[in-house]
């Protein structure tokens, strides 16, 4: 069997980010610059190291006006690194009123 016969959209219901329905919006490694600020003796100015994350943006509902939306961070690096945020519409106002976003 080539990968050319594999249909990769049953490949893709197994994966857990869609199990309860929400749909993949985005999904791509980006280059993250990681910085290790345990120790309180260092300076902000040094530079961290590259790793490539990958982001995944998830939306429940409809593209345009989702009832949530889902935000997951992983690397291949750290297999223990898992990031996972969902926001819906009463997160979002939260959020917006915090960072003087309206």
């Amino acid at each position: 069997m080539s990968l050319s016969q594999i249909d990769f959209n049953t490949v893709e219901d197994f994966d857990p980010s869609v199990a309860e329905g929400h749909k993949v919006l985005y999904d791509r490694e980006v280059p993250f610059e990681i910085r290790n600020q345990a120790d309180a003796g260092t300076r902000d100015n040094e530079v961290g190291s590259l790793e490539a994350i990958r982001v995944k943006i998830l939306v429940m509902g409809e593209e345009r006006n989702p009832l949530t939306l889902r935000i997951e961070l992983t690397s291949e690096n750290d297999l223990f690194f898992h990031f996972n945020h969902n926001l819906d519409e009463h997160g979002f106002r939260s959020v917006s009123i915090d960072c003087s976003m309206c």
